[in-house]
């Protein structure tokens, strides 16, 4: 990738249910010749002429799990607990998810209640075909 955020280490205060097992799940399918980042910040995908238009709350979020493929779209995957179902954040999610699409990404959303082994951060069969299913769903698998 070159760019040197990629490196920078995750603040762990951030990582939420879920997340932790989807990102092993995400290398065991994906593989070494990806690079993964946890709660990479949203404005670091945007082109020039949509870092312009960000607001002071779009330049602060950050997405649960990005996977730079090479020479592929990139994809975004969010791990969403139950707030995220609420009219204010499912709009800004909404949103959100369009500036990503718009910027060449492809956006996996994971939800609590139809991944409930995922959410207890469990790596097993069950946790890898609730996973699976959305990446199948988006044609990425």
């Amino acid at each position: 990738m070159g760019d040197s955020d990629l490196r920078q280490p995750i603040d762990e205060r951030f990582v939420g249910e879920g997340e932790r097992a989807c990102l092993t799940i995400l290398k065991s399918m994906f593989g070494k010749v990806c690079e993964y980042k946890q709660q990479y910040p949203f404005s670091k995908l945007m082109s020039d002429e949509f870092k312009d238009t960000l607001s002071d709350r779009q330049k602060k979020e950050t997405l649960d799990i990005v996977i730079f493929r090479p020479e592929q779209k990139t994809i975004v995957v969010r791990v969403q607990d139950k707030h995220h179902k609420g009219l204010r954040i499912s709009s800004i999610d909404l949103i959100q998810k369009q500036m990503l699409e718009w910027n060449n990404c492809t956006v996996v959303d994971l939800w609590w209640e139809e991944c409930p082994t995922l959410w207890e951060d469990v790596v097993d069969e069950k946790s890898i075909e609730e996973v699976s299913t959305y990446l199948r769903r988006a044609d990425l698998i």
